[in-house]
């Protein structure tokens, strides 16, 4: 019989048996759950507003961040602010205008579509009719209206991200579908009163809080109501009924401008002081104010076609086209065009999207269109 002897050495090449590798853990990584307030507004900051909803659902601690003002104090100290935009539509059922706003949704939906029209219930309410708007920075002016069909002398201003609001002294006259716009640190309103008043043009100091009437202008024969006006190079140009003017609040002169009467027309908007107004036959047309020239916008032959009441507005720079492309459709289309100036000065478009934002029970035409940033 045979005995087997194994003997182990150092030199010996018998297996050991392998050794369990020691698990390495890195450094566990940071939530902004645990971050102080200061920082966790820093970093939400920097996240796209349209973003906000999902990042809400995260947890309690950051739908009260996002919820807070304090957000649009950083985005704007980061600079980081976004352009929104706000739609006033007026109900067959009810005279108050509803408030939208355009929502974009990040991840998309079926058919590619990712633009639509959102209800903003807690937007202040404001006149039914004739009040006259227009937005500095992330607030909205609301100047006059009606009010239970008799003209109001309020004036108020709307914060956006909070969608509270400041009221202004109460203007020495009351008017509806006034022209108005900020020269020089004044608030200047003009008409939407009868044109003998002597309170026709007011100014409010936005330093002394103040109104005063404004006087020696040169007497030009003008409808009541307003129905369009824009500010350009601190000039105020408005339209009535029948003419076009431009009023300069510096010089203290009214005058007539025939040549802007030319082409403009309600639907229409300001993009780099420039008017842009619709022309006939489904034509959108550029006005210089320096130049003294319209000139059409080319290349938009597949320009979805304009209807009554169509609205333009400038959003971040683009123009947007807000319509509804059949009488008393209830529908809501937005069309967002890309503008490019040329050799020669020619300006063209680009359409970059045409789409349904919103469909309606009942037909909703689009009173107002306004973009803010925030």
């Amino acid at each position: 019989m045979h005995l087997l002897t194994v003997t182990s050495s150092s030199g010996s090449n018998a297996e050991k048996p392998p050794q369990k590798k020691k698990k390495v853990h890195g450094p566990r990584p940071l939530s902004l759950l645990l971050l102080p307030d200061e920082l966790s507004l820093n970093c939400l900051a920097r996240v796209p507003r349209c973003y906000h909803p999902s990042v809400s659902m995260v947890s309690t601690a950051l739908r009260r961040l996002i919820a807070s003002p304090a957000i649009y104090v950083e985005r704007s100290l980061l600079r980081r602010t976004e352009h929104v935009l706000y739609v006033a539509l007026r109900s067959c059922v009810t005279e108050t205008p509803r408030w939208y706003t355009l929502n974009l949704k990040p991840f998309g939906q079926a058919y590619g579509v990712n633009h639509s029209l959102v209800p903003v219930p807690s937007f202040p309410p404001v006149p039914s009719w004739g009040m006259s708007i227009f937005t500095v920075g992330s607030e909205i002016y609301v100047i006059g209206g009606c009010v239970n069909e008799k003209m109001v002398s309020t004036v108020f201003v709307i914060d956006c991200p909070s969608y509270t609001c400041r009221f202004l002294p109460n203007m020495k006259q009351a008017r509806a579908c006034a022209a108005a716009g900020i020269v020089g640190g004044k608030l200047y309103v003009i008409g939407g009163c009868k044109p003998r008043s002597s309170n026709w043009v007011e100014a409010f100091d936005l330093k002394t809080q103040t109104w005063e009437t404004v006087t020696g202008l040169n007497k030009v024969e003008m409808y009541e109501k307003m129905i369009r006006s824009f500010l350009i190079d601190d000039k105020i140009y408005l339209m009535d009924r029948k003419s076009s003017f431009v009023y300069d609040p510096k010089e203290g002169r009214l005058e007539r401008d025939p040549l802007l009467n030319g082409q403009w027309s309600v639907g229409s908007c300001v993009i780099e002081d420039k008017l842009y107004s619709f022309g006939r036959r489904n034509t959108i047309w550029e006005f210089d104010t320096l130049g003294r020239v319209w000139r059409q916008v080319r290349g938009l032959e597949d320009l979805p076609d304009k209807a009554e009441g169509s609205k333009m507005v400038n959003y971040g720079g683009k123009l947007v086209i807000l319509v509804n492309l059949q009488e008393h459709s209830t529908e809501i289309w937005y069309t967002e065009i890309e503008l490019e100036r040329r050799e020669g000065g020619e300006v063209w478009g680009t359409i970059l999207l045409s789409t349904r934002v919103l469909a309606s029970e009942a037909f909703s035409p689009v009173v107002r269109s306004l973009a803010v940033s925030f």
